[in-house]
């Protein structure tokens, strides 16, 4: 297990794999996710081209948070920091939901740092009504009662006494980012080719919101998985896989 620290003493869990003469491609995972629940199907087909490196984001996983918040500018430069003591100067990018915003925050922070993006089934419009309803739906008290088997799997991945305030702090982030977000403006001078993924079936992001999004960038595209809902285990390695090896050699 690697890890490394953060400026307010949280420590990040992170691991590697592959040569070092690669490639560097950066797997994140989503908000309530971890190393252990995403990407591990797909680290060792990725290997043979790139070296791979994966992060539990704070407070997720094997990560802690020191702050008493969560908030995607300090997640954000959680990854700047660990790339950083990594020794990493460029790096594609494949972002699982808020993996793929916190890509973008990156992208736009340090334009020559981030060669490709992808975001699959990343939410990027949070209007009030759609956070208010995240927001009850983050409630680790009426999660642990109707969606039991998700609540034990969140209990094992980030810890029986933690998890809790793991979701707390989640439902408070998606309602900050409804004001305090990526702007389309903003949004609009991203340099780097970003790869827009979603699932027709997804639940949380409709496609014709990434289509939006999609149309944002200068250098920007747009893929429909068939048959793929909101979680990344819905996702199948064909086509996911042949379409990240031909973007991201872009």
């Amino acid at each position: 297990m690697a890890e490394w620290t953060a400026e307010d003493g949280s420590v990040i869990h992170y691991e590697t794999h592959g040569e070092g003469t690669k490639p560097v491609l950066l797997l994140l995972p989503g908000l309530l996710g971890a190393i252990e629940s995403q990407w591990r199907p797909f680290i060792k087909p990725l290997v043979a081209d790139y070296q791979v490196v994966l992060m539990d984001l704070r407070g997720h996983g094997r990560s802690t948070n020191q702050a008493k918040t969560l908030d995607p500018e300090t997640m954000m430069y959680d990854v700047s920091g660990l790339l950083d003591a990594l020794k990493v100067p460029t790096v594609h990018i494949a972002g699982y939901s808020l993996g793929g915003y916190l890509g973008l925050m990156l992208a736009l922070k340090e334009p020559r740092r981030v060669t490709t993006l992808l975001m699959h089934a990343t939410k990027f419009y949070w209007t009030p009504e759609a956070a208010a309803k995240m927001h009850q739906q983050l409630d680790p008290d009426v999660m642990a009662k109707k969606v039991t088997a998700y609540a034990e799997q969140l209990a094992q991945e980030h810890g029986a006494r933690h998890w809790r305030i793991l979701v707390r702090q989640a439902a408070d982030m998606v309602s900050y980012m409804v004001t305090n977000g990526v702007s389309e403006r903003m949004a609009a001078h991203t340099q780097c080719p970003v790869l827009v993924s979603v699932g027709d079936r997804d639940e949380l992001v409709p496609v014709n919101e990434a289509l939006r999004l999609a149309r944002l960038f200068n250098q920007g595209e747009l893929i429909v998985l068939p048959g793929v809902r909101h979680p990344l285990q819905t996702v199948r390695a064909v086509p996911l896989l042949p379409m990240m090896h031909a973007f991201h050699r872009i």
